[in-house]
């Protein structure tokens, strides 16, 4: 009986001394696994916060190169070599942030340019404008420089036509969409102009 009373003792004492060495291990494992979540929540706020800083200097360009290849906004004020340094000074921009945006907004990226541009067309050669130029040459009569047709891959007598500025758009929308996802915006609603009003622009 003596044996056994000892030996209850011990258990009674071990139990005393495990539970605050428990308490300290579990609450040492719990302080860990907070300050890790706190700070991958950290890391998440800020690189939100450059996304949004980029996107804030992305979305005037993407939206000014939409506006020139759709006919609508503020495309009669855009020059073809502005629209194309435009183009350059965006992929400058985004190629050098790109890392920090996910692999869908790459994708749409690439998208968007290659539905507005053609690209690598040699050396030294500026991507062109997939458009035509007869519309924008009547709408600069005292300002067209001849020499600007050469930036469009549409010939005097190709018609544009709306199947393509519907394409752009998609592909517009589709990249914000992607954009603002990556900045935890909800998804860009219809905007201010259809394609409608651009049938027959050639």
């Amino acid at each position: 009986m003596a044996g056994m009373s000892v030996v209850l003792d011990v258990i009674k004492t071990a139990a005393a001394v495990a539970v605050p060495v428990v308490v300290v291990v579990v609450g040492h494992r719990l302080s860990m696994r907070l300050k890790l979540w706190e700070a991958s929540q950290w890391r998440n706020q800020e690189l939100i916060k450059a996304r949004l800083q980029y996107y804030g200097q992305l979305a005037p360009m993407i939206n000014d190169v939409m506006c020139y290849l759709t006919f609508v906004g503020r495309w009669k004020e855009l020059t073809p070599p502005e629209v194309v340094k435009i183009k350059r000074d965006m992929d400058r921009m985004f190629f050098s942030v790109a890392p920090l945006f996910s692999q869908q907004a790459f994708d749409a990226y690439g998208d968007f340019v290659r539905a507005c541009f053609v690209e690598y067309r040699g050396w030294a050669q500026d991507a062109q404008i997939r458009s035509g130029f007869v519309r924008r040459r009547q709408a600069r009569p005292d300002s067209w420089d001849s020499e600007w047709e050469q930036l469009f891959t549409f010939n005097e007598d190709q018609d544009i036509r709306w199947e393509g500025l519907a394409q752009i758009r998609e592909q517009y929308d589709r990249l914000l969409a992607a954009l603002a996802e990556d900045i935890a915006l909800s998804e860009p609603r219809s905007r201010y102009a259809t394609v409608e009003v651009v049938v027959n622009a050639r």
